[in-house]
């Protein structure tokens, strides 16, 4: 790993890509033998070789280090290695996320599109672990691409971020669902700060489509959380005069109050103030 690093340091491209290349032979090899240990330690040493590449400004290096990602994921899923699969969807994002903080659109948007892809698979295999590592990582790219005012991939992470929610939503991971809508709410008052029109109405319809979906399969805090977070970012464009993103929260406010939400929060409110507690704590 250290040659690895140090050509990228002397911004060698070429021989970076062939040490890349040998750790990503290697890689594969691990995860289709099922050796998960050593395949994380091979992710890992990718990682950071990318991440120094994006950080030295070495984008050609950085799109060949995000693309050896989803070939190891797809070994390592077919030897049912969660672990693995948690590292590569972290791997992406941290990557996505130091990509967007140079400015570098197009790693930012691969990587979140990789994500995407996994965040599907992972909710249809039922792998909660890997949907919410998935959630997390696409939010770390999507708040950096806002930070950076990158408009058209803030827009597209969040979308994917979206649909993984409420992918999330329809399998009943709460959880994961829940820190979707919060993330969503996050980057979406971002975009209303940075005046990203387009971001932030797609982080509105996105909460309201995780909402609809948590109220579908029952999911009561989800659905509580997205008008909870609908209201945040309404207030937000109210305050930055965004008529756009408050007319569509307003409209998804409109559906949730006809569920009759007041009545859902005191539901909850009792359920929780009903929950056993362990005397002497504030468990």
């Amino acid at each position: 790993m250290e040659l690895g690093l140090n050509l990228v340091d002397e911004k060698n491209e070429t021989e970076t890509k062939e040490v890349l290349n040998y750790f990503f032979e290697l890689a594969l090899k691990y995860a289709k033998e099922g050796q998960e240990d050593d395949t994380k330690r091979l992710i890992e040493y990718i990682k950071k070789i990318g991440r120094a590449a994006a950080i030295s400004g070495l984008e050609p290096v950085v799109v060949s280090t995000l693309l050896i990602f989803p070939q190891v994921a797809t070994e390592a899923r077919k030897q049912n290695m969660e672990n693995a699969l948690v590292s590569i969807a972290l791997a992406l994002g941290e990557l996505g996320k130091v990509a967007a903080g140079q400015k570098m659109e197009t790693p930012a948007k691969i990587a979140a599109f990789c994500l995407g892809e996994m965040g599907n698979t992972a909710a249809s295999r039922r792998d909660k672990k890997g949907t919410i590592a998935v959630i997390f990582a696409l939010g770390e790219i999507g708040k950096s691409v806002t930070s950076q005012k990158l408009g058209d991939v803030a827009s597209s992470t969040v979308a994917l971020l979206g649909e993984t929610g409420k992918v999330a939503a329809s399998q009943k991971f709460e959880d994961a669902a829940l820190n979707a809508e919060l993330l969503l709410q996050e980057i979406g008052t971002g975009a209303i700060e940075k005046n990203l029109k387009e971001t932030a109405d797609m982080s509105v319809r996105s909460i309201q489509d995780i909402g609809k979906t948590a109220d579908s399969q029952g999911l009561n805090k989800v659905l509580l959380q997205a008008t909870y977070s609908l209201e945040a970012i309404k207030f937000n464009a109210d305050d930055r005069y965004l008529m756009s993103a408050s007319i569509i929260a307003e409209v998804a406010l409109l559906h949730f109050e006809r569920l009759k939400i007041e009545r859902l929060e005191d539901k909850l409110n009792k359920i929780s103030r009903g929950k056993k507690r362990i005397p002497g704590t504030d468990l």
